[in-house]
C-alpha cells in the first residue's frame, strides 16, 4: 500500500541537497562549542523556514544540574582557543604538537582554561592512568600525564593525584577500524562527570581539568622522543570556560489535519558529519521534498502532522519530552534518523534498524522493514541492511512510559566514527537519498493512515508474528536433535513459553494499530480480537507436545518436562484455549 507514496516521493528528495545541509551543520557543530550549537540549531530553524515549513526554537538549560528523567543535563561549554606546544631544547627548536582551531577534535571537549600566560609542564609517560594504584611510583603533581587511555577515563585519578593536564592518543579500536588503521587521526573525546549514570555531561562540582589529543602516529613519534631525551616539557594555552547556558532544541514540520504527529527525532551537536549531522540534514530534506510535494497537489494533506524534533543526545530528547508534552503526547509514531548515508566502503558499516523494545512491540519496525525490502528489490542503489534488536539513542521515546513507537536508522560504530576524520566526503548522497526515501514513505504511510491501512498493517504483523513461531519451533527442534543424550537438551516447555512470549508480543504491536483507527470503529477492533486469538493457535501448549512427539519418532529422547494440556483448561492469556497447529511452516515460506 506503500508504492505509490513512493513513487510520488522518489524523483524529488534530493541527496545532494541534504548532504549540503549536513556539511553545513557540520561546520558548525564541529567545534563542539556551545555557542556554535546554538549556531547550528539555528541554520536548521532558518533553513526549514526557507523551505515554507513551520519551525520553532525552545530552549532547554545546559547548567550541569537540571534533571529530566533519568539524565543530567550538561554544563554549557565555550572554546575560543587552545595549543600544546612541545618546548625546545639545545638540540631542536619547539614544535606547536596541536591547536583548537585548526583541528577542533585535538582539545578535549569540556577542557577548563589554563591561567593566563598558560601552563609549562614535565610530560609524565603513563600506560594507564585510571586506577589509584597507577600513581603508587609516579609523581604526577604539577605534571602532563601522556597516556594511552582516554582522557575521561584518566581525569579524576590524575587531578587527584596532582596532574595539571592530560596528553592522550587512543583512538578506540572497532572490528573495522584496527590498531593504526587511520594513523593521522584524532578520537573526539569529552570529559564526562564524575558521578556514573544520567549522561555524559559534566555536572556542577565535577573536578575540571584541560586534555589534548595526539593522533596515533603523533603519539608514537612523541614516545620515540620521550624515550630518547628523557625530561620534555610543553607549554599548553586554553581559552575556554564552563558555564551554566542553554541549548536549543529545534523542531519543524507540517501540520495535518488532526494534532496528531509522526515525528522524525534524533540528535544534533555531535563533531561527526554522519554522526549525527546526517540525521537533521537529511530530515530536513525529507520535510523540504514533502512540502513541496504537497503544494504541486501530489500528495494528499495528511491526516496527521510530520514533524521533525532536534536537540542533545538523549539529554536534550528528554528535556524536549518534559518540557513539550503537547509534542509528544500527541505523537503515533516515530523514527529516530541517527548515523546515516555512509559510504560503506569507507565506513565497512552496513544501515541499521534498531527496532522497538519488546515492551513497546509494534508495528513500526514491520513497516519501516518492508519499504526498505521493497527499496532493496527495485531501486538501483545497494544498500545494505539489517534488522537489529532494540539500542539506546534518541528511541528513548520509544519506552511504554513515553509511549511513542519509534525504531532507529542508524550505521554504528563505522570506521571514521568519533574522529577527526568522520568529514561530510564520508558521505555517500546516493546513499543519503535511499534512506530518506524509505524514512519519508515511512511517514507519510503513517500520516495517512486510516482503517484501510490499519488492517493491511495489521496483515503483515499477523504474518511476522507467525513466521517468527516456526522460526522458534525450528530452531528448538534442531536443537534437540542435536542434543538426544545430552541432559541439557531444551524441553517443550521451554518451547511453549517461547511461542507464548512471541504471541503476546505481536499482541501488543495489534493493539498498537487501535491508535490509526478512529473510536467508535468496532469491525476493526474485532478484526484484531480475530487476528489474536488466531495467534494463540500457533503456540499452544499441545502444540510443543506435538513437536516433542515428531523429535521422539525421529529417534530423539522422550521428553517427560513437556507441559500436559488439560481437557478445557485455559491459558492465562486473553486469547483463551488455544487451538493445536498440524505441523511448522514450510522452509520455503520462512521469513529470513
Amino acid at each position: 500500500m506503500f508504492k505509490p507514496t513512493l513513487k510520488t516521493i522518489e524523483p524529488l528528495l534530493s541527496g545532494e541537497n541534504a548532504l549540503d545541509i549536513v556539511a553545513h551543520i557540520h561546520d558548525l557543530d564541529r567545534w563542539s562549542s556551545f555557542d556554535r550549537h546554538r549556531e547550528a540549531s539555528r541554520y536548521c530553524y532558518e533553513k526549514m523556514k526557507q523551505y515554507g515549513l513551520e519551525a520553532e526554537l525552545f530552549p532547554i538549560p545546559a547548567d550541569g544540574e537540571s534533571v529530566f528523567g533519568d539524565f543530567v543535563m550538561p554544563r554549557a561549554w565555550d572554546a575560543k582557543e587552545a595549543t600544546l606546544t612541545l618546548l625546545g631544547n639545545e638540540e631542536r627548536g619547539e614544535i606547536e604538537l596541536c591547536r583548537y582551531t585548526h583541528e577542533p577534535c585535538s582539545l578535549v571537549v569540556h577542557s577548563k582554561a589554563t591561567p593566563p600566560g598558560g601552563t609549562t609542564a614535565e610530560i609524565v609517560m603513563m600506560d594507564g592512568g585510571s586506577q589509584a594504584q597507577d600513581y603508587k611510583k609516579v609523581d604526577v603533581a604539577g605534571k602532563v600525564i601522556f597516556t594511552r587511555l582516554s582522557p575521561r577515563e584518566v581525569k579524576v585519578e590524575a587531578i587527584k593525584h596532582g596532574a595539571v593536564g592530560i596528553i592522550s592518543d587512543e583512538l578506540p579500536e572497532y572490528p573495522m577500524r584496527p590498531a593504526m588503521e587511520l594513523p593521522d587521526t584524532l578520537a573526539w573525546v569529552r570529559f564526562m562527570s564524575d558521578h556514573s549514570g544520567g549522561g555524559w555531561g559534566m555536572r556542577k562540582g565535577d573536578s575540571e581539568c584541560w586534555g589534548f589529543m595526539l593522533s596515533p602516529r603523533q603519539g608514537h613519534w612523541l614516545r620515540e622522543l620521550i624515550a630518547g631525551e628523557g625530561t620534555v616539557r610543553v607549554h599548553a594555552e586554553v581559552d575556554a570556560r564552563l558555564y551554566d547556558g542553554t541549548l536549543e532544541v529545534v523542531t519543524g514540520w507540517i501540520p495535518g489535519e488532526t494534532d496528531e504527529y509522526v515525528i522524525f527525532n534524533g540528535h544534533l551537536h555531535e563533531y561527526g558529519a554522519i554522526d549525527n549531522a546526517s540525521g537533521t540534514g537529511l530530515s530536513i530534506e525529507i520535510l523540504r521534498t514533502l512540502r513541496q510535494l504537497l503544494d504541486a497537489a501530489k500528495l494528499p494533506r495528511p491526516k496527521r502532522g510530520i514533524r521533525m524534533v532536534f536537540s542533545y543526545e538523549c539529554m536534550g530528547t528528554m528535556a524536549a519530552v518534559v518540557q513539550r508534552p503537547d509534542i509528544f503526547d500527541s505523537a503515533v509514531a516515530a523514527l529516530t534518523m541517527d548515523c546515516v548515508g555512509g559510504r560503506e566502503s569507507l565506513n565497512h558499516a552496513p544501515l541499521d534498524i534498531w527496532s522497538d523494545p519488546h515492551a513497546a512491540g509494534c508495528y513500526t519496525d514491520i513497516l519501516l522493514a518492508g519499504i526498505m525490502q521493497h527499496l532493496s528489490d527495485h531501486d538501483s542503489v545497494l544498500v545494505n541492511w539489517r534488522r537489529k534488536p532494540f539500542g539506546g539513542a534518541d528511541n528513548i521515546i520509544a519506552d511504554p512510559t513515553i509511549g511513542v513507537p519509534c525504531p532507529a536508522l542508524i550505521e554504528c560504530p563505522y570506521t571514521h566514527y568519533h574522529s577527526s576524520t568522520d568529514t561530510p566526503d564520508k558521505i555517500d548522497p546516493d546513499k543519503l537519498a535511499w534512506a530518506g526515501k524509505a524514512a519519508a514513505t515511512y511517514a507519510c504511510f503513517i500520516a495517512n493512515a486510516g482503517e484501510a491501512e490499519a488492517r493491511w498493517l495489521a496483515e503483515q504483523v499477523f504474518s511476522r508474528a507467525q513466521h517468527e513461531m516456526v522460526d522458534r519451533a525450528n530452531d528448538f527442534v534442531s536443537e534437540a536433535c542435536a542434543k538426544q543424550h545430552d541432559e541439557s537438551s531444551p524441553s517443550a516447555a521451554d518451547l511453549w513459553r517461547q511461542l507464548r512470549y512471541v504471541q503476546l508480543r505481536y499482541a501488543v504491536a495489534l493493539d498498537g494499530l487501535k491508535r490509526l483507527v478512529s473510536e467508535g470503529e468496532q469491525a476493526f477492533a474485532q478484526h484484531l480480537t480475530h487476528r489474536n486469538e488466531e495467534l494463540g493457535t500457533v503456540a499452544p501448549r499441545s502444540q510443543a507436545c506435538s513437536v516433542s512427539q515428531q523429535i521422539q519418532a525421529a529417534g530423539g529422547p522422550a521428553d517427560s518436562r513437556a507441559p500436559r494440556h488439560r481437557p478445557g483448561a485455559r491459558d492465562a492469556h486473553p486469547a483463551g484455549r488455544p487451538r493445536a497447529m498440524a505441523c511448522p511452516m514450510p522452509a520455503h515460506r520462512r521469513d529470513r
